[in-house]
């Protein structure tokens, strides 16, 4: 009888961390910024693109007491980027990526600006950059931008950012069928949900064409392309890259 227990309760075990491991398995990276130094940038692998500030503070946080604070100026210069290198290349090409964000106040209606954007290259021949961001009066955008060949395209959506509240915002980026989405607060975003073609490009060298990378880089943060808007101030917190969709 006493063995019979003994087994039950290594089987239940057993069974209990395979349940843990199989809701895991899904998680390529995590970073709540709790291990980090404060008012110093988050830890590696994440790597600070651009000459605005990037930094973790307490001012605010969405779980634990950490975020990150970004202050990014005008211009492309002045962004404000975390990037992220070492998960990449990633199987069938492809991932999610969630995070809570608090934007204190978005870029004015005419300042292009983005806030995630997927890069790599395409058939090793050109680098090509796919965004989520906005442009009129604070509504959101998708964006689609080639060096080497010139293309810049785009697709508005009705959607405004939200404003000096946490969201939660998450994408899912295919660089092998050309699609992308974005939710915010687990809605779909659905006129933003971009399978190979937008609305229209400038220096349209791939006809309206968005041929997406082997993704070899992600970066979150935020950049103003003109001029004009002011500085931005926005926090980061609980961000997680999967193969599945996060709930």
């Amino acid at each position: 009888m006493r063995s019979a227990v003994l087994l039950k309760k290594f089987l239940y075990i057993i069974t209990f961390f395979s349940l843990i491991n199989c809701s895991k398995s899904s998680s390529i990276f995590e970073d709540g910024f709790e291990e980090a130094t404060l008012f110093q940038e988050p830890l590696k692998p994440w790597v600070i693109c651009g000459k605005g500030k990037v930094f973790v503070d307490n001012s605010r946080a969405y779980s634990g007491k950490k975020s990150v604070h970004i202050i990014s100026g005008e211009g492309y210069k002045n962004r404000a980027f975390l990037s992220l290198s070492n998960i990449f290349p990633l199987e069938e090409n492809a991932y999610y990526g969630k995070m809570q964000m608090f934007v204190k106040k978005a870029s004015p209606d005419g300042i292009h600006w983005t806030m995630i954007q997927g890069s790599g290259k395409v058939k090793n021949a050109y680098t090509a950059e796919i965004r989520y961001g906005g442009q009129h009066n604070k509504k959101l955008m998708a964006n689609y931008d080639t060096v080497e060949v010139e293309s810049d395209c785009w697709q508005h959506s009705k959607t405004k950012i939200p404003e000096n509240k946490w969201f939660r915002i998450q994408w899912y980026f295919n660089g092998n069928k050309n699609l992308m989405k974005l939710w915010i607060n687990d809605k779909l975003i659905s006129d933003l949900s971009i399978k190979g073609k937008g609305e229209g490009c400038v220096n349209n060298e791939t006809n309206g064409n968005w041929y997406f990378p082997v993704f070899e880089k992600l970066s979150i943060g935020w950049v103003d392309y003109q001029k004009g808007g002011g500085n931005r101030e926005i926090w980061i917190d609980d961000v997680t890259i999967s193969s599945e969709y996060i709930n």
